[in-house]
């Protein structure tokens, strides 16, 4: 299956396909967009049609500058045949539909790369804006976790067992002064 379909997006099969029916040749474009998803290549499926559609101008345009030029004692064999054939007048207007295409591709491949890369680029700093945020509120909530941990350990450091002169009881102190925890009276810490 991906090998028919490779085939017919290839680039011969494309060309008869735009001579004959022009919508289902850009459709057959398109599809060969979606098939190889070039991804630095994009623009040469455009310039190949370019080129193409050119070539087949060169006999026209040799004809014209010669005729501009008004040079008439060079002559190239069977270029005045080629010009005047049927043949030849409807590949010149075959030559004007891959030039358009052409063009129409090329400037609509810049435009929605252009547009792919600013909605990626946005998308991205939009992620990395999510993630900045959430690395400050952790980073935060860190710090006062840590801060409150040091509080504590601080206290823990200066925590002392002092026995109530009133009642008798042991009541741990963090301060140098506090309350007995059962009869209520103040209590200091002494060395």
């Amino acid at each position: 299956m991906n090998k028919f379909l490779k085939f017919l997006c290839s680039f011969p099969i494309i060309f008869i396909v735009l001579y004959f029916i022009p919508f289902l040749g850009i459709c057959l474009i398109l599809f060969r967009y979606y098939v190889y998803r070039l991804k630095n290549r994009y623009y040469f499926i455009s310039i190949y049609l370019l080129v193409c559609g050119l070539f087949i101008l060169v006999p026209k345009v040799i004809h014209s500058f010669l005729k501009m030029l008004d040079i008439s004692n060079i002559e190239i064999p069977y270029l005045n045949t080629i010009i005047n054939s049927d043949i030849y007048i409807n590949l010149v207007s075959y030559s004007k539909l891959l030039i358009t295409v052409g063009i129409i591709f090329l400037v609509l491949s810049v435009v929605i790369k252009n547009v792919f890369n600013n909605v990626s680029n946005k998308l991205n700093s939009g992620i990395r804006n999510y993630m900045e945020q959430d690395l400050q509120k952790d980073y935060e909530i860190r710090k006062e976790n840590d801060l409150k941990m040091q509080e504590k350990r601080e206290k823990t450091r200066n925590t002392h067992v002092v026995n109530c002169p009133y009642c008798g009881s042991d009541n741990m102190l963090t301060e140098q002064t506090g309350t007995c925890k059962f009869c209520r009276r103040r209590i200091e810490y002494k060395n």
